[in-house]
């Protein structure tokens, strides 16, 4: 997509695209203080700026997955000692196997849940066959 004709108005959408917040990029494109941010919204509603703007956040992850990908290639020949196999240590692997690990998401922390108050109570036979629990009550069968 190409950028926007309105100048400012693609000013914009690349302030906002790096970072800034919506009304201060749109004084920082030449636009007035006054009423900017009724204004900026006004301009995130039109179908064209909202495009570019959606495209430009496409094409960063579009490029950010080959960039990944193309890493965890690099990654798999150092392990593999395609390149410069004679200078390629045991520990040079081992960081590429680590490293490879950490970009595909292996080291992904767990999700617990708790569900609740949980109650764990130890039950024991008694010397003459009753159950007790491990407070000494009885508990009837």
């Amino acid at each position: 997509m190409k950028p926007l004709k309105n100048t400012r108005h693609e000013r914009v959408v690349q302030n906002i695209f790096n970072g800034m917040v919506d009304y201060e990029a749109y004084i920082k494109a030449g636009y007035s203080e006054n009423g900017a941010r009724a204004s900026v919204s006004a301009l995130l509603t039109k179908p064209n700026v909202q495009a570019r703007l959606a495209y430009l956040k496409t094409q960063v992850a579009k490029r950010g997955i080959g960039r990944k990908e193309q890493k965890l290639l690099v990654l798999e020949q150092i392990f593999n000692h395609s390149p410069l196999p004679d200078q390629i240590t045991a520990r040079d692997r081992v960081l590429a196997i680590s490293e490879h690990n950490k970009m595909a998401g292996d080291y992904a922390p767990e999700k617990h849940a708790i569900l609740g108050d949980i109650l764990i109570e130890v039950v024991y036979k008694g010397e003459h066959g009753e159950s007790v629990t491990n407070w000494g009550r009885k508990i009837r069968h």
